[in-house]
């Protein structure tokens, strides 16, 4: 008798924006359980608790990037077709190749980098060569939040910070719809992390109780703002405010209404030139 096939790896997608709580998310997922990449980056100041993301698939998404005439502050969209078939191949090789030195043995894992928002279209197709199922969490934190953070992490401008929440949560919504997906709120998962992950339907260790208590505590959020500060605030672009109160409908669920993201995305296409 054959052996039946090998069930594919589970591996996680964290999609979120810059400081929406992705390194918070990553953190609590591995204690519970998900094997994080071999080589990390390096805590600092400005996250001295940990980013929780590989080094080395950071630098390669830069390099895509650039590839592309971008880089991670550019909030411009990405079309379809800016590399040629032979150099996307070439980079969907390099990264299920950086899949197996970040990721031995076969334990789930979680996968997380915010420029992988844009670069679905690579990590995806280096997902399933690395013989993984893929599943995505997009992380939401409301816009304000993630701009003040940025001015204050970089004297990144309110506008293009805004832009760039905007572009990363557009690409994450629309490239991650084949897959089993949740929104994920970081409100709640500082307010309730055990409710968190039993939404998502994640385990919960109870060993690791003590070490998640400790790890999110007040000191994560440095930046607070409501709903009604967005909604409120006349420099927010309303595509921004309605993308955000559809992500707020829907906590933990992936049946997000297209209409909101497709008129969002068209606007953000016509903001090319942000100077």
């Amino acid at each position: 008798m054959q052996d039946a096939d090998p069930q594919p790896r589970p591996a996680v997608l964290v999609l979120g924006m810059h400081r929406s709580g992705t390194s918070a998310l990553t953190r609590v997922l591995s204690l519970h359980g998900l094997a994080l990449p071999a080589r990390l980056v390096g805590a600092r100041s400005d996250n001295p608790r940990g980013f929780w993301e590989s080094a080395e698939v950071a630098a390669l998404n830069d390099r895509i990037l650039a590839a592309m005439g971008s880089s991670y502050g550019d909030p411009r969209p990405l079309p379809r077709g800016l590399l040629p078939p032979e150099r996307l191949e070439g980079f969907i090789t390099e990264a299920a190749e950086l899949l197996g030195a970040e990721f031995p043995g076969e334990a789930p894992f979680v996968l997380k980098d915010p420029r992988i928002c844009r670069l679905l279209g690579i990590w995806l197709p280096a997902l399933v060569r690395f013989g993984t199922a893929p599943l995505a969490l997009i992380p939401v934190r409301n816009p304000l939040e993630v701009a003040r953070s940025l001015e204050r992490r970089e004297a990144m401008p309110k506008r293009r910070a805004l832009l760039l929440w905007l572009s990363h949560v557009l690409a994450a919504e629309r490239d991650s719809r084949a897959l089993p997906r949740a929104v994920a709120h970081y409100d709640d998962l500082l307010r309730d992390w055990r409710g968190y992950l039993a939404r998502l339907g994640a385990p919960v260790r109870p060993e690791a109780t003590p070490a998640t208590d400790a790890f999110l505590t007040p000191a994560l959020r440095h930046h607070e703002a409501t709903t009604d500060m967005l909604l409120r605030d006349a420099e927010v672009p309303a595509q921004v405010k309605r993308l955000y109160a559809e992500l707020r409908r829907a906590p933990g669920e992936s049946g997000l209404e297209p209409e909101p993201f497709a008129t969002a995305a068209a606007w953000l296409e016509a903001q090319r030139d942000f100077g």
